[in-house]
């Protein structure tokens, strides 16, 4: 079966360099799996917002900032991929967090899901949390998905790049809110219908018990 570095052209595994602890899970979890090929996997360093520091219309804290930052700027290094022509080479990658966790017999369950998300796809998320409506397709196993949140896995395809990039650059959305994350700003476009987002009938990947760089709290291990 083919796993998630054989189906996307490239898969990055974001991580804070002040979290060795997190990063050596992940490639475990990924080994152990057999979901990835860990070398051919692209462990990305994270934006960390307390050393950058904030703007200061910025509400939404240092890690949010951080993490804001680090999903654009890993779509301005795909973006900047280009061949002799001036094409971009990438076809479509996946941004994993340090926190995933799979569930069992997700390689097969990834392969049965996405041999049938259709072609014409903006994003396509392998874990979580809906608070939109989640509308049937044609195959059984594949949603339709109208608001999707959290940011730990989920894929990019090239015609949308660049939408994607400026939608969650843009900074009026953010300017003077409070708790208004990346994530949250990818929400105002799937409301919209700004591309196509699916996703699997049953969650593949949560995020696993840690502390979270994001808001500082414990979580347990969460599949929305």
């Amino acid at each position: 079966m083919k796993n998630l570095t054989d189906w996307f052209d490239r898969v990055y595994v974001i991580n804070c360099q002040t979290r060795p602890d997190r990063l050596q899970e992940t490639k475990d979890h990924l080994s152990e799996t057999k979901m990835a090929d860990i070398g051919k996997v692209v462990f990305y360093p994270a934006i960390i917002g307390s050393w950058t520091t904030v703007p200061a219309d910025w509400l939404s804290g240092e890690g949010a900032w951080g993490c804001r930052n680090t999903h654009a700027r890993i779509l301005e290094d795909v973006i900047h991929t280009r061949n002799d022509e001036g094409e971009m080479t990438l076809k479509n990658i996946l941004i994993l967090e340090d926190d995933v966790v799979f569930v069992d017999k997700a390689l097969q369950k990834f392969n049965e899901f996405i041999v049938n998300v259709p072609v014409d796809w903006g994003q396509i998320y392998l874990g979580g949390q809906h608070r939109g409506r989640k509308l049937e397709t044609e195959h059984d196993n594949v949603i339709d998905a109208t608001s999707i949140n959290r940011t730990h896995a989920h894929a990019i395809n090239k015609p949308y790049y660049q939408q994607v990039y400026r939608h969650i650059t843009y900074a009026s959305d953010y300017r003077g809110k409070k708790n208004h994350h990346v994530d949250h700003q990818l929400e105002v476009a799937h409301r919209r219908g700004d591309w196509p987002v699916y996703c699997p009938k049953k969650w593949l990947v949560g995020q696993r018990a840690g502390k979270s760089d994001i808001s500082g709290k414990t979580n347990p291990t969460k599949f929305w």
